[in-house]
């Protein structure tokens, strides 16, 4: 379970609790799209706003979820991409992005990023508030974690305004597995304990199918929502205060978070 999948069911998650969420997919290779709509390359989207001006209302793409609306990457040519991707690094046009966002009454932003610490990535992290990092329960995975924990300080003393760490939300997790427990322990070493969230995302099945089916968990049909669907309701509370987040008919202001 990576990026994506966190992005996606999150922002549903946010949603149903009653925030008016965007969720934005930043990766060139339209990850969000991907999953959810076999149509979504055709859709105009951040790439469009960016690069050629189209209004932010021309965009934005709404769901079933009242609450929930949805910015595609954008049909950005294949030559470009690596243009693109530059031009978001210093994350100048993408502060400009989520001012409008701001503006326009949103609550709370959810990005899904492309790997790596370059590009739209980086441009995200220097101009958004605040940064989930979603980590496998594998050994090798801690090594991305400290580079991506590095960065931030890098960005920090830099710039103390510079987005934060909100969290690290362990992915594909047991509880009862003794490798998950000894990665936990380690992070819980590196990192403050209350960086590391109490929701942990199992290895599901219904991932995979509700990925299939272009859908978050939540709107699975055939009964309740998988119990991996609850552990991101689970996940979105404990964000809501980490986040300081009001309750919604009091709040005025949003809060951009990263996965």
């Amino acid at each position: 379970m990576g990026k994506t999948t966190c992005a996606i069911n999150l922002a549903f998650s946010f949603a149903k609790r009653g925030w008016k969420t965007l969720l934005v997919d930043a990766d060139p290779q339209g990850s969000v799209g991907l999953s959810l709509s076999p149509s979504a390359q055709s859709y105009a989207g951040l790439y469009e706003v960016l690069n050629s001006g189209t209004p932010f209302d021309q965009v934005v793409l709404k769901t079933k979820l009242e609450a929930l609306s949805i910015v595609m990457a954008g049909k950005i040519p294949t030559n470009e991409i690596s243009k693109w991707c530059a031009s978001l690094e210093d994350g100048a046009r993408l502060a400009t992005f989520f001012k409008t966002a701001a503006e326009t009454g949103y609550d709370i932003v959810v990005l899904d990023t492309p790997s790596g610490l370059h590009g739209p990535t980086e441009g995200i992290l220097r101009s958004s508030s605040h940064v989930l990092v979603p980590q496998q329960c594998e050994p090798l995975a801690l090594r991305s974690l400290m580079l991506t924990v590095d960065f931030l300080n890098q960005l920090q003393t830099e710039n103390e305004e510079a987005c934060s760490l909100v969290g690290v939300v362990l992915t594909m997790a047991d509880p009862h597995v003794e490798d998950t427990k000894k990665i936990v322990e380690e992070i819980k070493r590196v990192l403050p304990p209350e960086l590391v969230c109490q929701a942990m995302l199992p290895r599901d099945s219904a991932v995979i199918h509700a990925s299939m089916k272009g859908m978050p968990l939540g709107l699975l049909r055939g009964g309740a929502p998988p119990a991996i669907a609850l552990v991101f309701d689970q996940l979105a509370a404990e964000l809501e205060s980490k986040l300081d987040l009001v309750a919604p008919e009091q709040s005025d202001e949003y809060v951009s978070l990263v996965v």
